[in-house]
């Protein structure tokens, strides 16, 4: 399915997050090449700057399709993560949410600053009605995130994902419109 979306500027008080850029690759690449931030991500580590390259051409150009609207989080002038919006279904107002933080930003709260105001944007500007982020087990970081912000487990799936030459389960969560506003509500 094609959306006519543009990754439209977010600013919170520390990041600003927007559309992803070819020249975003250096900076890219010392995310997508860390073994331990990438342990969690249904993709290898990148061997060389070429790799990490070819990644951002793609989400570039799945953007340009109207596919997926990604985001390079921005801390200061430096690229630290990107957000993503993907596997829209316009008809169920649904979309699924993914990140990736570098780690040297690991626990500072970036992520949940920037997942707020993409998760804002996609119920209040979007107008969805449901987001959905697909997580390994494993990354209890990750899970506590997704809970801090709303999301709730809706289900386990056994050997969803074949990574690192073996299978991975993945915990599905979600978070609909009307829970998110009555969290804002509190």
């Amino acid at each position: 399915m094609s959306i006519s979306l543009n990754a439209r500027t977010l600013r919170t008080g520390r990041l600003l997050l927007r559309a992803m850029r070819l020249e975003d690759a250096a900076d890219f690449h010392a995310i997508y090449s860390d073994p331990e931030t990438m342990k969690y991500w249904s993709d290898k580590p990148a061997l060389d700057i070429e790799e990490s390259e070819k990644r951002v051409r793609e989400d570039v150009e799945a953007m340009a399709k109207g596919k997926m609207l990604f985001w390079s989080v921005c801390f200061g002038e430096e690229v630290i993560g990107k957000c993503v919006l993907f596997q829209f279904s316009l008809r169920n107002k649904r979309a699924e949410l993914g990140y990736v933080l570098r780690r040297s930003f690991w626990g500072q709260g970036l992520m949940s600053e920037a997942l707020a105001e993409v998760i804002r944007h996609a119920f209040e500007d979007l107008e969805l009605h449901r987001l959905e982020a697909d997580t390994d087990p494993k990354n209890l970081a990750s899970l506590r995130l997704l809970g801090k912000l709303g999301f709730e487990k809706e289900g386990l799936f056994r050997d969803r994902w074949f990574v690192y030459d073996q299978w991975q389960d993945s915990v599905m969560l979600g978070l609909i419109k009307p829970c998110w506003e009555r969290g804002r509500q509190d």
